[in-house]
């Protein structure tokens, strides 16, 4: 199984690789990557030159296409939580726009955590108008925390590739389950079951034998496609429907 994930991880990064364009723009570095929004468009960072290093950006694009779809972060909860987000990632907000700093040895990494960071700002706020006040990784955890289970949250790991993951839950090995991760997806989309599938192959080689991946996906407003739940059954991910979270709960709290 070893060889399978490392060949996977490897036809992965090629696939990327393939995938990415770059276009120079009056000396601005346009990369147009294989990450798709929620309109099946292909999220595009900037790079430009600052001081000894790079600045790269989303260039206002994440934070305008919410505003336009009704949801402005102009509220103060809604501004800490995009803090909250961004702080996680290691990324800021400048005059609205997504962006960081690097250098030539950070940029892999940096454009990484950027690349991230726009696509859970695109995520959580795009929650519909009734859930903006209970974010699903709020009800999550709030689940996780009445039934009684163990667990840490926002926890990063350096995966084989040596990028750096983010899961949202991590329940601690116990006497009868192994050290489990979990990824929690508001909107599953094929683009975050290929972002998880990815997450999860790179990391697993480098925790304790056994562990074990969960994703939870909420379908309390559209279902679940078919496809998404067998991709990830395909790479040993544990989708949970979010509808079915009683029927999880002695897996994860034991």
């Amino acid at each position: 199984m070893s060889r399978d994930c490392n060949n996977l991880v490897a036809s992965y990064l090629k696939w990327v690789k393939e995938q990415i364009s770059i276009t120079d723009i009056d000396g601005v570095c346009e990369i147009t990557t294989p990450f798709l929004d929620r309109h099946n468009d292909r999220l595009q960072i900037y790079v430009r030159r600052k001081n000894d290093g790079y600045e790269l950006t989303d260039d206002g694009y994440i934070l305008a296409d919410l505003e336009s779809s009704g949801c402005a972060v102009s509220s103060v909860p809604r501004k800490q939580l995009l803090a909250t987000i961004l702080g996680g990632f290691g990324v800021q907000e400048q005059q609205g726009e997504l962006c960081v700093e690097a250098n030539a040895g950070s940029f892999p990494r940096k454009k990484h955590a950027l690349l991230q960071a726009m696509m859970t700002v695109n995520d959580m706020f795009m929650v519909a108008h009734p859930r903006v006040a209970h974010l699903f990784l709020d009800d999550v955890a709030q689940f996780l925390e009445s039934r009684e289970v163990r667990y840490s949250q926002n926890v990063d790991f350096t995966g084989k590739s040596g990028f750096v993951h983010r899961f949202d839950f991590l329940i601690p090995k116990s006497r009868r389950k192994p050290e489990r991760l979990i990824r929690a997806i508001n909107h599953p989309t094929r683009d975050h079951a290929k972002a998880v599938i990815f997450s999860s192959s790179d990391t697993k080689d480098t925790r304790p034998a056994g562990t074990e991946v969960y994703a939870i996906l909420n379908d309390s407003e559209s279902a679940i496609n078919p496809d998404i739940v067998t991709a990830f059954q395909h790479y040993d991910i544990k989708p949970l429907r979010w509808s079915e979270r009683e029927q999880f709960v002695e897996a994860l709290a034991a």
